[in-house]
C-alpha cells in the first residue's frame, strides 16, 4: 500500500472517539431544540393572553375591511354599579365611567319613591353614605359618575312615551338632581318586553332628541348614553337604532343574557360565536348589523361580570336544565366552587364555539353546570373590541367580581 492510499483511508475514517462526540452533540441539540418546543406548548396553553388573537382568522369575524384597529387607545371602561352591590363594589384604577343604577321612573315622569309599599331602593340608596364615598372616590381617581334613568314596566313605557307632560315632568325633576350630585351623564334604560308599536319606536326618539337638546342647552359636556339588547340588531324592537345614533354619546349593548335563569338547555351568558347552529344568536352576529346603523365609535359592548348555574341532566356542555334551578352566579360562587373541588367533584371545561368556560359539579346526588367568565373568554371580547375599533365595554355589573383582580388585569393590558 503506498503513502498517499494510506493517508486517503485514514483521512476518511474518523477516531471512534470523535465519532462519539459528534453523536453526543446531536443529541445535546435536538434535546434542546425538544425543551424549547415543549416550553412553547406550555405558555400558549398557561397563558390568559394570546401572543396572536384567533379572532384574526376566522371568516365568520371578518366583516370589516379593516378590522385592525389601534389596539385600544382611549377606549371607554363603563361600570353600572347597582344598588344592591354598593357594599360589594370597588372601583378600580381602569374604570373611566361610574354608572349608578338606577332610578326608576314612573308613568308620569316621576322618580319612583315607594315600591310596593317601602321606600324604592334605587332612590333611598342614592342618599346613601355608601354612595357618596364612592363618588368622592371617583372624583379623585378621576371616573365620571354617571346616573341610569330605568323604566321596565309595560305600562309604565307606554304611558311615558305617550306623555309630552310626563317626559318634562321627568327633565324638571332630572335638573334638581343634576344640581345635587357631581353627574357628567345620563344613562336611559328603558326595556320594553314585547313588540313595541311603530309609534312608540317614534316616540322614544322624540323623547331623547329632546332630551339631549335640554342636557347641551343647559349643562356643558353632559353626556348621553341608551341600553340597547343586542338583539336590537333586527331594529325591529323599541330602539330606532339609525335615529337614536346621531342624538346619544354611546350605544351600549347588552351582549349578554343569551342564556338565562329560565333557560331549558345550559349555555353560555355571552358567546361571542357559535349563531344559529347552537344557539339562538351570537355576539359576533348582532354587532355586524348594528355596524350598519351606526358608528364604531359609539358602541361600547356590554360585558358580564356574571354567570349562570343550573341543575342539568348530565355534565353536558348544552345539557337539558330543570325548570326553576337555574340562578346568577357571582364570579366569587365560582371561587368558592373550584375550593372545594375533590368535594363536589368540579370539572373545569371550555367550550370552543362560544369562547367561553363553564365547569360542572355535583351535590347531594344532582348535577350542575355554571357558565362564566374568566380572564380567558373576557381577553377574546376585549380582542374583539380593539379590532373593530369599538368605543369600549361597559360592565354588568361593578361588585359580581369580588376583590379579585383577575378580570381587571386583562382589561388593564388590553384596553389600558
Amino acid at each position: 500500500m503506498s503513502y498517499g492510499t494510506f493517508v486517503k483511508q485514514h483521512r476518511d475514517k474518523k477516531p471512534h472517539w470523535l465519532r462519539r462526540h459528534k453523536w453526543h452533540i446531536k443529541l445535546s441539540v435536538v434535546g434542546v431544540c425538544i425543551f424549547i418546543a415543549a416550553m412553547a406548548i406550555a405558555l400558549w396553553w398557561f397563558w390568559d393572553q394570546p401572543l396572536v388573537t384567533p379572532l384574526t382568522n376566522l371568516s365568520s369575524f371578518r366583516f370589516l375591511q379593516k378590522p385592525e384597529s389601534q389596539h385600544g387607545h382611549n377606549k371607554v371602561v363603563y361600570g353600572f354599579l347597582p344598588y344592591w352591590n354598593l357594599s360589594d363594589a370597588i372601583l378600580q384604577p381602569e374604570l373611566t365611567h361610574l354608572s349608578y343604577f338606577a332610578l326608576t321612573i314612573g308613568g308620569n315622569g316621576e322618580v319612583r319613591l315607594q315600591d310596593d309599599g317601602n321606600v324604592e331602593p334605587g332612590y333611598n340608596k342614592l342618599k346613601s353614605d355608601q354612595l357618596l364615598d364612592l363618588i368622592n372616590l371617583a372624583a379623585n381617581q378621576d371616573t365620571q359618575f354617571e346616573l341610569v334613568l330605568s323604566q321596565f314596566l309595560v305600562d309604565d313605557i307606554s304611558a311615558f312615551l305617550a306623555s309630552e307632560k310626563a317626559q318634562q315632568k321627568l327633565i324638571e325633576t332630572l335638573d334638581g338632581v343634576i344640581l345635587a350630585y357631581p353627574i357628567s351623564g345620563i344613562n336611559i334604560d328603558i326595556e320594553l318586553n314585547g313588540t313595541p308599536s311603530e309609534r312608540q319606536r317614534q316616540q322614544l326618539v322624540t323623547f331623547v332628541t329632546n332630551l339631549r337638546q335640554h342636557l347641551d342647552a343647559r349643562y356643558k359636556g353632559m353626556m348621553l348614553s341608551i341600553d340597547m339588547y343586542a338583539g336590537a340588531s333586527n331594529n325591529k324592537q323599541l330602539w330606532d337604532i339609525p335615529a337614536l345614533a346621531p342624538v346619544v354619546d354611546y350605544v351600549i349593548v347588552m351582549a349578554y343574557d343569551f342564556h338565562q335563569r329560565s333557560s331549558p338547555q345550559a349555555g353560555p351568558v355571552a358567546p361571542l360565536f357559535g349563531g344559529n347552529e347552537l344557539w339562538d344568536s351570537d355576539i359576533n352576529e348582532h354587532l355586524k348589523r348594528f355596524l350598519e346603523y351606526m358608528p364604531r365609535e359609539k358602541v361600547l359592548l356590554g360585558v358580564p361580570f356574571y354567570g349562570y348555574e343550573w341543575q342539568t341532566e348530565n355534565r353536558g356542555a348544552q345539557s337539558s336544565t330543570f325548570p326553576e334551578t337555574g340562578s346568577a352566579a357571582k364570579i366569587t360562587r365560582v371561587k368558592e366552587l373550584l375550593s372545594k373541588s375533590k368535594e363536589l367533584r368540579v370539572e373545569e371545561h371550555w367550550n370552543e364555539e362560544a369562547l367561553s368556560p363553564y365547569l360542572t359539579y355535583m351535590e347531594d346526588g344532582e348535577t350542575f353546570v355554571l357558565y362564566y367568565e374568566d380572564s380567558r373568554s373576557l381577553s377574546y371580547k376585549l380582542d374583539y373590541v380593539n379590532q373593530l375599533d369599538l368605543a369600549g365595554i361597559a360592565i354588568w355589573a361593578l361588585g359580581y367580581e369580588g376583590d379579585s383582580r383577575e378580570l381587571w388585569d386583562v382589561i388593564n393590558r388590553k384596553l389600558d
